[in-house]
């Protein structure tokens, strides 16, 4: 055991880091609740219901996305080119009255 000299003032000990970085990617995270989900199926563990439930939790987010809505697209797109029809077909008929 070694001797030292008592000090008034206590000296800073060394201090380790330990970060392990967390990395979250939603899409693969989604993939494998899929997965499971799947293999409880094959397992006869979940009933259809709950599958289908599950399945519709898991997927809601691109039902209620307006990307992936193709009807709603085809509306804009429709309602914007009467529009734009509309558009012209008044100034034709300004030009010729």
């Amino acid at each position: 055991m070694s001797m030292r000299i008592p000090s008034m003032f206590k000296t800073p000990r060394h201090r380790t880091f330990d970060y392990k970085p967390i990395i979250y990617d939603e899409q693969k995270e989604k993939k494998r609740k899929l997965n499971e989900l799947v293999e409880a199926q094959k397992n006869g563990e979940l009933s259809d219901e709950v599958r289908q439930a599950r399945i519709r939790k898991i997927l809601g987010h691109r039902m209620s996305d307006p990307r992936f809505d193709r009807k709603r697209q085809s509306l804009n797109q429709m309602m914007r080119l009467i529009a734009i029809m509309a558009v012209l077909f008044g100034l034709f008929w300004f030009l010729l009255s």
